[in-house]
């Protein structure tokens, strides 16, 4: 059977078995490096852009919807070059390697090979991302040529184009930069095992396990949604893989169960964007974050535990109102039944994840932690009877891992051309200035406008994509301003990922919304912002209380963990018109005051909320019995 990814070409016949091929190839040299070493750094990364490169040219059409079943032969010609540069860099590594950069001439086959690597790299990100990334790269090469052309901030001297080549292709500073280092190492290990979990039925094992934890609670479908996804898409990596892959189930259950099919969309979509918050894989997030802020891996995944709960408790809390004003049951208990007896068949599969964690915590770098955990998911999974797999499902789960990573990669790759154009031009110290030039320096503003481009620079890339774009650009003025490195680039990956809910190209709600089977996409993705209205506030709360990153002691953690809880219960009640029953408008307007307060962190914001939200639920509660009177003792009698 012919794998199929999304964007990518069917083939059929022998077109396909080269693409299987070649794919194969591509996973098992990146398997053989982690097992026996890797060779030097710029050999080692120069193949896996070529690898990938050339994998992009057998998969993707040169225009998205007219992929083809047979892959054309120019397509063929592009993938064999894409190879050249990096057999140019083995053959000649020694004068490469030992040369002096900027200083020495580059040789004629230096600009040739070096601009065909730039060029075939950007049109391959086209191909599998679109637009978005190559625009922004021919913007910043456009820059570093026409400098004395720009405007104001943006002019300065011209770099020459052998300047460009020579860093971008000759260094490691480059396109075969650490970004690179990044895509060829931990990104490919853990997309790779997370797919390969998927292949031998670890959705299964995530779901089953939901249901068990949650589907007795009332609305328990949508609240299993929320778990499951968050669980999944920590693995994942996609949030709009996480919705096709969890989605597909628990959208039809929340239907039949009694949420609305929009609603269902919005929250499927909501909670599979979580899962790159939750540690301790975060879609490999944790290990971009680290490589950008200088900090420990193990930090990353402590400082974006408590975030990653809020996210998913703002989630939860608008399952349940909406179940709770809906009168929306639990699962049925034949379901519930059923994934009793399939979470033990499944069970096995939760291992690797002990594996990985395992091994992090002893030490292993998570590129081998992955590694590892790959190689117990194909060895448990043979094991046992529900999740074997024969050697053809082996050799299918290893192609869908190659060809997933392949638009990654390449984003990765354009990321780091553009990262290394920008530290020539020096261009990313004046956006700062100029950033906080607009704001005045005025952290809430600051943030605001930060918070605004994030999103829209997130719209429609792949989360690691996004991420490093924003990273460039927006947490350098954070960290002007005071906030922690750690603290600022939490605050604009978060963004990035909210990016995948938000309209006009809410790419995670509209795949959802396809699955439910809602006409407007659009609404969807209005849903989804709605619903996610406390998703959207929790980066400003750890920015405003450390402690939500861990970075306080233990008695203040708690402090602000059940205060922040508390905000969010307020304003989920607040945006669903419900707390303990139906609320008048002017209960929302004190229960959106209450979240205010409690939100914002301090002592005494935090007493005016609780003070606040205890006197709605306390009104609230005497209405209710107002409403539905107790009933009267038998035998007695009614005094005129």
């Amino acid at each position: 059977m012919a794998v199929e990814v999304s964007g990518q070409r069917i083939l059929s016949g022998s077109h396909a078995l080269i693409l299987r091929f070649f794919t194969l190839i591509v996973i098992f040299y990146h398997l053989y490096t982690v097992q026996f070493g890797q060779p030097q750094v710029l050999i080692f990364r120069s193949i896996h852009v070529g690898m990938y490169t050339a994998l992009v040219f057998l998969a993707y059409g040169f225009l998205r919807g007219r992929e083809g079943s047979r892959i054309p032969w120019y397509d063929f010609v592009l993938a064999g070059i894409a190879l050249i540069p990096a057999a140019y860099v083995y053959l000649d590594y020694d004068r490469i390697s030992l040369r002096y950069p900027y200083v020495e001439p580059l040789e004629t086959m230096d600009w040739i090979v070096g601009l065909t690597v730039m060029v075939l790299a950007t049109e391959a990100c086209r191909r599998a991302l679109g637009l978005t990334l190559t625009l922004m790269l021919a913007f910043f090469l456009g820059h570093a040529l026409f400098g004395p052309y720009f405007p104001g901030v943006l002019n300065q001297p011209a770099i020459g184009v052998e300047r460009i080549i020579d860093h971008t292709f000759m260094t490691t500073a480059g396109i075969y930069g650490s970004l690179t280092g990044l895509s060829a190492t931990y990104v490919l290990m853990f997309v790779l095992f997370g797919a390969i979990l998927d292949c031998a039925q670890g959705g299964k094992f995530f779901m089953n396990a939901s249901a068990l934890l949650a589907g007795r609670l009332k609305g328990g479908a949508g609240k299993v949604a929320v778990f499951a996804s968050g669980l999944f898409g920590s693995i994942s990596g996609s949030a709009v893989a996480n919705v096709y892959a969890t989605g597909s189930f628990t959208i039809p259950l929340m239907i039949r169960t009694g949420f609305r099919p929009r609603f269902a969309a919005a929250i499927e979509a909501i909670a599979s964007s979580s899962g790159q918050l939750v540690p301790p894989i975060m879609g490999s997030a944790a290990f971009l974050i680290a490589d950008f802020t200088g900090t420990a891996y193990f930090e990353v995944v402590k400082a974006a535990i408590i975030p990653a709960y809020l996210y998913l408790f703002a989630v939860y809390m608008m399952v349940h109102l909406e179940a709770a004003k809906n009168d929306i049951p639990a699962m049925g208990e034949d379901l519930i039944a059923n994934a009793k007896k399939d979470f033990f068949r499944y069970a096995h599969l939760g291992v690797p994840l002990v594996v990985i964690v395992y091994l992090l915590i002893e030490g292993r770098s998570p590129y081998n932690a992955a590694y590892w955990g790959i190689i117990t998911t194909i060895v448990l999974a043979q094991i046992f009877p529900a999740t074997r797999m024969n050697l053809r499902g082996i050799l299918e789960a290893f192609e869908t891992g190659g060809r997933i990573i392949a638009p990654i990669a390449m984003s990765l790759f354009v990321a780091a051309m553009i990262i290394s154009t920008i530290e020539l031009t020096g261009l990313g110290l004046r956006f700062t200035a100029l950033l906080l030039s607009v704001t005045n320096g005025d952290l809430v503003i600051t943030l605001l406008l930060v918070m605004v481009s994030c999103i829209i620079l997130g719209m429609g890339l792949p989360t690691a994509a996004a991420y490093i774009i924003v990273a460039i650009f927006a947490a350098p003025a954070l960290v002007k301003l005071g906030i922690s490195p750690l603290s600022a680039h939490l605050f604009v990956f978060y963004y990035a990922i909210v990016s995948a809910i938000t309209p006009p190209i809410a790419v995670a709600a509209y795949a959802a919304g396809s699955i439910a089977g809602e006409k407007s996409l659009q609404a969807v993705g209005f849903t989804a912002m709605r619903l996610g209205v406390a998703v959207y506030l929790v980066p400003f709360m750890f920015i405003a209380t450390p402690a939500l990153i861990l970075n306080a002691g233990w008695a203040e953690v708690a402090q602000a963990v059940l205060t922040a809880s508390l905000g969010i219960v307020a304003l989920a009640a607040a945006a669903q018109a419900y707390l303990v029953m139906p609320a008048h408008v002017l209960e929302r307007v004190v229960l959106l005051a209450a979240a205010i307060c409690l939100l914002l962190g301090g002592l005494r914001t935090d007493i005016a909320g609780l003070v606040l939200v205890a006197c709605v639920v306390l009104l609230q509660y005497r209405r209710k019995s107002s409403t539905n009177p107790p009933a009267q003792a038998a035998g007695s009698t009614d005094i005129p």
